[in-house]
């Protein structure tokens, strides 16, 4: 097979030259061979116009544009211009005809994937197949597509009532087509029941009156189901914005956010105000399967996360294994014994008891019974030759697992239980009969955590989280400490040696190794270094089957040395207690501002490790050159939950994505989600999940669309984090999010599509209003924006009565959220009252509102104010007592919230006040 740059040089000559027939003849070939390479092709911004499908659709060339669009180009890409195919074909109608002919052919197959890549490219939704028929998108999957293909184009701005040609609206073609399915969902967006067919055979007919066979139907549209609210239609995540980058980033790594306000992708312009509606929440599931390329009709596969990266139904009947014991047979391969398989088979055997299934595993023999549904495991590189890949059959009697060797095993393992929980129901599981191929787009999948500083779980809450990001597929555990010089070297971390090698064995059951990564503080110089070996050595010592050493910023930098014009790590590294068998990783800051020739002087056993949480990060910038030197890197994007209460999701989904993205297309060796420590420790660890859960998906598969992460990150939390049965808790930690983001933008006089510097370098709105309430601008924040932000928190708040969580720890994570979300409106009530007290009485000149500060509130107002800040300081000790250690973090952490009673009652101790409360 030719390389892939000279597969896409002839394909870019043959688009030129406007030759269809090779065009075609290479697709066909790449389609029968190669699929992945087809993919990359396709996808692979190679031209100054972007795409190959750019390309053509700018120079007009329709029947190649049909050719590309027929093998599976993504119509949603953009160029560095922002632009997609689409955009670019506005000149030549045939080519529009094009791209709207596949849109209707997709929704006539139910290819909710592609037409949300059609539609996303700005393809119209309410478009007209022609002018006599008249029939639009909708009316095309009233007739054909399924009941979720109707809800995806109504989701996304479809004309429920439109008329056709003939005059019937798409409720009439499903009625006539009796798909009760079709038709409730009709009903749901809107569709009137009573509406007439102007013309024709069925003149004066309305939807009730056109079937008289279907009793079902008729009854159901004499009672239709409750309409929701086009704006309430997707209730999984409602992000208020979208990405716009600067004009002057041209990242071909990157396809821009699909996601418009309350999850409605558009088809017009988005609104440049920032938004906040009221979150509605899900008494029934709703399941998204855009990912899921191939055949498969069983939509609750579009939940099982990561992604796979290939999924293909069968015919035949499911498999349900008849009683709580289900045998587990193990077949041993060429390089891996029957004990190791029946070991790590048997560390996983507890998540399956939670689903009230006992595993019991035994090796296959002869004599083994395969009447009874059964699993069936066998470890063999030759039939997985790809690293980490493994297989799943899933007949009526039989699972049948094969795995190349023992870390796909482990990933196997972690689909099957999502299959077992996905598919059960009153007290059994079954499960469709399914062909599941495998394998991670990125090799080294990890989170990095924070054990130095702050708000730190105590043991048993961190190897549980441990457990759940296993379950996502997460290989790789950083743990960051930064070391200080003392007189007498001593250890200085609270977990202590014995804590922190019990952890890693828990861990290496799991198949995750732990990286530890050492850091200085910043009074530290390169002087001091040599002090700190034996510091150093002692924390190494408990992880000895780390393959990997990470530093951090600042020691990194000593690392680098680039004296007398040579890049040169020898000597400093010889300071460091590294073993021969551990592989260095530096962070990527220090190489920002070095030249080509220095960075190439980097050893071969090095890896740097590109660091950016910002929502617009630009990785490629920095990676790119990386990744043409040859030199090993990986992604850092982060959890964008630090220094706030709630976090900010939409910048975490948006950060991760672009991070994954160049992961994949420049070759990163891995990608690490970062949990970092921020001011104060306000932030409760829920709010780090949905990083947690965007890193381990989008590491392992990264060909999800942003709008599926957006439709889906709630219910994903719900059911592999909190497993919450009724949905709720992972919506309202989203919905939190959604109103900490908000304000923030209002703060500024942000646009509602500007995701620059979030999230927020100081911390959000709300968080420095408890940090420093007197520095907060004001100027740009309504009343009415306050208002928005309180009703948004409250609903979350009373909608917490209504989870039910089964994970370890439930009632203590509910304390958390409730605390949260007592927090928030505490901070919108300090700026509440300082917009009341800072008004301008003019009106029309200068800034609306100023911040004159805490001091210059009514006394009344502080007196309330300080007297529920006591009240909140009770329960925040005893919730953060809950889950995290009591010594570390919680008096820092108190001393915050202590410094803002002070703010309210300067003149009084304060000290005493709280003695009084205790």
């Amino acid at each position: 097979m030719e390389p892939v740059s000279d597969i896409a040089q002839q394909l870019k000559t043959a688009v030129d030259l406007d030759r269809a027939d090779i065009v075609r003849s290479i697709l066909s070939t790449l389609q029968q061979n190669n699929k992945d390479i087809l993919q990359s092709v396709l996808s692979e911004l190679n031209n100054e116009e972007g795409t190959l499908l750019h390309l053509a659709a700018k120079s007009g060339k329709t029947d190649i544009v049909r050719a590309l669009l027929s093998a599976g180009a993504d119509p949603g890409i953009h160029n560095a211009q922002g632009k997609t195919a689409f955009d670019l074909s506005s000149e030549f109608s045939l080519i529009i005809t094009v791209f709207n002919e596949e849109l209707l052919q997709a929704t006539a197959q139910s290819n909710v994937g592609r037409v949300c890549q059609l539609l996303a490219s700005g393809v119209n939704v309410n478009l007209s197949d022609s002018a006599e028929s008249g029939n639009t998108p909708l009316h095309w999957a009233a007739s054909y597509g399924s009941a979720e293909m109707v809800q995806c184009l109504c989701a996304r701005g479809a004309v429920v009532d439109t008329l056709s040609g003939t005059g019937y609206t798409p409720l009439h073609d499903a009625v006539r087509r009796k798909d009760l399915g079709v038709v409730r969902e009709l009903l749901v967006h809107g569709a009137d029941p009573n509406l007439s067919i102007q013309t024709g055979k069925d003149k004066d007919k309305t939807a009730i009156t056109l079937t008289t066979d279907a009793p079902e139907i008729v009854e159901l549209l004499k009672d239709p189901p409750p309409v929701v609210e086009p704006e309430q239609t997707n209730t999984e995540l409602h992000i208020g914005d979208k990405l716009v980058g600067n004009s002057g980033n041209k990242d071909p790594d990157q396809t821009p956010p699909l996601n418009a306000p309350n999850g409605v992708i558009p088809n017009g312009p988005v609104p440049e105000s920032p938004q906040l509606k009221t979150p509605t929440f899900m008494r029934s599931l709703s399941y998204n399967q855009d990912e899921i390329q191939q055949v498969v009709t069983e939509e609750k596969m579009g939940l099982l996360w990561p992604q796979p990266q290939h999924i293909l139904q069968k015919d035949g009947n499911p498999f349900s294994p008849q009683t709580p014991n289900v045998p587990v047979y193990v077949s041993a391969g060429p390089s891996h014994s029957c004990r190791d398989i029946i070991k790590q088979l048997n560390s996983r055997k507890e998540m399956f008891e939670f689903l009230g299934y006992e595993l019991e595993v035994d090796t296959f023999t002869p004599l083994s019974d395969t009447r009874v549904p059964h699993i069936l495991c066998h470890v063999n590189q030759r039939l997985c030759p790809l690293w980490a890949s493994y297989k799943l059959i899933v007949s009526s009697t039989q699972l049948k697992v094969i795995c190349g060797d023992l870390n796909a095993l482990h990933s196997a393992i972690s689909t099957i239980y999502q299959l077992f929980l996905l598919y059960f129901d009153e007290g059994r599981t079954t499960i469709p009969p399914i062909l599941v191929d495998d394998w991670p787009d990125i090799t080294y999948r990890g989170v990095l955590l924070d054990i130095s500083m702050g708000r730190l779980s105590s043991m048993d809450v961190l190897k549980t989280t441990v457990e759940y990001l296993a379950l996502l597929k997460i290989n790789q555990i950083h743990l960051f400490c930064r070391f200080s010089t003392q007189k007498t070297p001593k250890w200085q971390l609270v977990y202590s040696k014995s804590a922190l090698m019990e952890f890693e064995n828990h861990c290496i059951a799991l198949g995750i190794q732990v990286i530890p990564i050492l850091e200085v503080a910043p009074l530290v110089q390169f002087e001091d270094i040599e002090e700190l070996y034996d510091v150093f050595q002692d924390f190494l010592s408990c992880f000895p089957d780390s393959q990997f050493v990470s530093l951090g910023p600042r020691l990194s930098s000593f690392v680098l040395d680039t004296e007398e014009g040579q890049l040169d790590i020898t000597d400093c590294v010889k300071m460091l207690p590294l073993s021969q068998h551990h592989t260095i990783q530096l962070c990527g800051y220090p190489l920002h501002e070095l030249n080509t020739e220095l960075v190439q002087q980097l050893p071969p056993n090095v890896v740097i490790n590109e660091y950016g949480i910002q929502a617009d990060y630009d990785f490629r910038r920095f990676c790119r050159p990386l990744s043409d030197l040859g030199i090993n890197f990986s992604v850092c994007p982060g959890t964008a939950s630090w220094n706030s209460f709630s976090g900010c999701p939409e910048a975490a989904v948006n950060n991760i994505y672009r991070a994954a993205k160049c992961a994949v297309n420049q070759g990163a060796i891995g990608m690490v989600t970062c949990n970092w420590s921020g001011k104060g420790h306000l932030t409760h660890q829920p709010f780090s999940w949905p990083g947690f859960l965007l890193g381990a998906g989008l590491g392992w598969n990264s060909s999800c669309h942003q709008d599926y992460l957006y439709s889906n990150l709630s219910e994903l939390m719900n059911r592999y984090v909190f497993r919450d049965v009724k949905s709720t808790v992972g919506h309202v930690i989203v919905e939190l999010g959604r109103a900490e983001t908000y304000l923030i933008r209002c703060a500024r006089g942000q646009s509602g599509n500007d995701c620059q510097r979030l999230p927020d370098d100081q911390g959000s709105t709300l968080f420095q209003f408890l940090i420093g309430p007197d520095t907060v601008p004001l100027e740009h924040i309504t009343m009415d924006a306050i208002q928005r932000t309180m009703k948004h928190v409250k609903r979350c708040h009373a909608e917490l009565e209504n989870t039910d969580m089964k994970c370890t720890c439930n009632d203590l994570i509910l304390a958390e959220l409730q605390l949260t979300c007592d927090l928030m409106m505490y901070a919108t009530r300090i700026c509440r009252a300082l917009i009341v007290s800072g008004r301008n009485p003019a009106g029309h000149n200068g800034f609306p509102v100023v911040n004159f500060g805490i001091s210059n509130l009514p006394a009344t107002a502080k007196t309330d104010l300080a007297n529920r800040l006591l009240e909140l300081l009770e329960r925040y000790k005893s919730v953060w007592n809950g889950r995290y250690l009591e010594h570390v973090g919680r008096q820092e952490s108190l001393i915050t919230l202590h410094s803002l009673l002070k703010t309210f009652l300067p003149d009084q101790e304060t000290a005493a006040l709280l003695e009084a409360k205790d």
